[in-house]
């Protein structure tokens, strides 16, 4: 290789540096700034939990202790909304902001116990590390999936009753991650990626409330890991207040790819036999 190549590449490289150093969010005090306020909710049928046959899975006996029905199905209950509809578990986040409010994200730590994840969602940087606390007696082993069940970005045997550190490193501008146990299906967990601390994980209730925004235009994204992602566009005025509502079609849930194929170890239409939802589908 020449001078000539050498410094070619080395120009290069520090050219590519600047650009993403230049393109990282930037903390700064705000003034005059604005908020978002709403609620996400869902319309149309509830979906069917995903329900999985304990039978065909290892450590049965302990995987049974939460969420199995009468049938020792475990039941995954995707789709959990108050009273007047409000979703939980809809992450919402703000686009484009390139500075603002100080970036203060609590670490991520997922629990492993009676064979599940909890949280069900957490938001996640580019490059954040995280902690898999697993409080049960036997091995679970963590692959995290990035896009869906797509290309596998970590896998983390966790053992019996300790601590594994993660880390996840998303390729080129996939958002979302799935964190399944290899042994145990049923175990998920999932991740959305973010780029600003203007964000928010509704609860029950499916209200949400972001603040402290610098004036501004952005585009407000709205995700629930079964559902397609909503996006509106917005524009934050000096201490103004902007009010955006999401609604989410249950007739339109959209499944990951590798649960559409039929291969006997989940069941598409079962639902918790004898509750409530259950008579409300006629089930």
């Amino acid at each position: 290789m020449n001078l000539r190549s050498i410094i070619f590449i080395t120009t290069l490289l520090s050219f590519t540096s600047l650009c993403v150093e230049s393109n990282a969010y930037q903390e700064m005090e705000v003034t005059n700034g604005g908020s978002i306020q709403g609620k996400a909710t869902m319309i149309g049928k509830m979906p069917f939990p995903r329900v999985y046959h304990l039978i065909l899975f290892p450590n049965i006996d302990m995987c049974a202790e939460i969420d199995t029905d009468d049938e020792m199905n475990r039941v995954l209950d995707d789709f959990k909304i108050s009273a007047d509809g409000g979703l939980k578990d809809v992450v919402i986040t703000l686009e484009h902001v390139e500075a603002g409010k100080p970036f203060n994200k609590k670490p991520i730590l997922i629990d492993s116990e009676d064979c599940k994840f909890t949280p069900d969602v957490n938001v996640v940087r580019q490059g954040e590390e995280f902690k898999v606390n697993n409080l049960d007696a036997v091995m679970h082993n963590s692959q995290v999936y990035q896009a869906e069940r797509g290309k596998i970005i970590q896998n983390l045997p966790v053992p019996p009753e300790a601590t594994t550190d993660g880390k996840v490193t998303f390729q080129k501008k996939y958002k979302i991650f799935q964190m399944i146990c290899g042994m145990h299906e049923f175990m998920q967990t999932w991740g959305y990626r973010i780029q600003n601390p203007y964000y928010f994980i509704t609860k029950l209730g499916g209200e949400f409330k972001i603040d402290n925004i610098p004036p501004g235009d952005y585009v407000l994204n709205a995700w629930h890991y079964l559902m397609k992602p909503q996006s509106q566009k917005i524009r934050i005025a000096k201490s103004g207040a902007v009010d955006v509502n999401f609604e989410f079609n249950g007739n339109k849930i959209t499944r990951p790819l590798y649960e559409t194929i039929k291969s006997g170890r989940i069941k598409k239409d079962a639902v918790y036999p004898g509750t409530a939802k259950g008579r409300e589908l006629g089930r």
